[in-house]
């Protein structure tokens, strides 16, 4: 996950500058989005920033990814098993969405600052270090700034995290056995769930900012409307999708195959205990 997330975080930087350049042109970057789009913005991160503008705001997205990782993953599997149905022992299409859903939001909740902080020194050119922008929150906004825009998240990434394992643990069923059909079915779940998704991760994005003012997800909603227009929306969403799809099929393509490896070992040394 951290490998994955620091090869793929010039195109991360590059999507949270094109979803908040409506709201805020802080940077030379969000200011080249606004005039010129994609390209121009991307260009101007290098030009303003150096190579190392590329990687700013990793850090703290590497060390979150660690625990967001376990949270979801685990917490997956969880609840799915609680709303297994006991007696047929098979999970509905509405249950998998349910624990796709509440997996989402239990490591948003465990990770959530340190987004804070990413989207922080992604967007701020004032703001260097993760204990910079830690000492500016504090300082400014007071400990609640780190939950800012929770509950847009959890309202954008649920369905999104339910769209994805639901429709990745349905499309196992129709492609061939192995790691390419898995591979398959993680990157055409993920690139759907993206598409249908996005719209509400824009929103919360920019409700994370100081400047931010809207005081829900409608009026957010609203107000990126009456701005951008529909496209507005959509910002920065070729990036998303070129970083996000293989990111997450690597993701939930190796977590599937070293579920499967374990409970082949756990059997077959089952099977050897009973030899012996």
């Amino acid at each position: 996950g951290a490998v994955a997330k620091t090869c793929t975080a010039p195109l991360d930087r590059l999507k949270i500058i094109m979803q908040i350049s409506g709201a805020n042109q802080q940077s030379a970057a969000a200011q080249a989005a606004v005039k010129g789009g994609l390209i121009p913005a991307f260009v101007a991160i290098g030009k303003s920033e150096g190579i190392k503008g590329y990687w700013k705001g990793n850090v703290p997205q590497v060390i979150r990814i660690l625990p967001y990782s376990t949270a979801m993953l685990n917490s997956y599997e969880f609840y799915k098993k609680q709303l297994t149905n006991k007696e047929t022992g098979k999970l509905s299409v509405p249950a998998r969405l349910a624990s796709g859903a509440a997996a989402a939001c239990t490591a948003t909740l465990v990770t959530y600052p340190l987004d804070i902080i990413r989207l922080r020194l992604s967007v701020d050119p004032n703001m260097k270090t993760m204990s910079q922008v830690v000492k500016a929150i504090l300082k400014d906004e007071g400990p609640g700034a780190f939950y800012k825009g929770l509950p847009a998240t959890c309202v954008s990434i649920s369905p999104y995290s339910a769209l994805n394992f639901c429709m990745f643990d349905l499309f196992k069923r129709i492609v061939p056995e192995g790691a390419q059909g898995i591979a398959a079915a993680s990157f055409t779940a993920t690139l759907l769930a993206s598409g249908a998704c996005y719209p509400l991760d824009t929103i919360r994005r920019q409700m994370q900012l100081k400047s931010s003012t809207y005081s829900g997800i409608m009026d957010a909603g609203a107000g990126i409307l009456a701005r951008d227009g529909v496209g507005g929306f959509f910002k920065g969403f070729v990036p998303n999708a070129i970083k996000n799809a293989p990111n997450k099929s690597i993701q939930l393509t190796t977590f599937d195959m070293l579920k499967r490896k374990i409970k082949e070992s756990e059997q077959a040394l089952e099977e050897e205990k009973r030899l012996l």
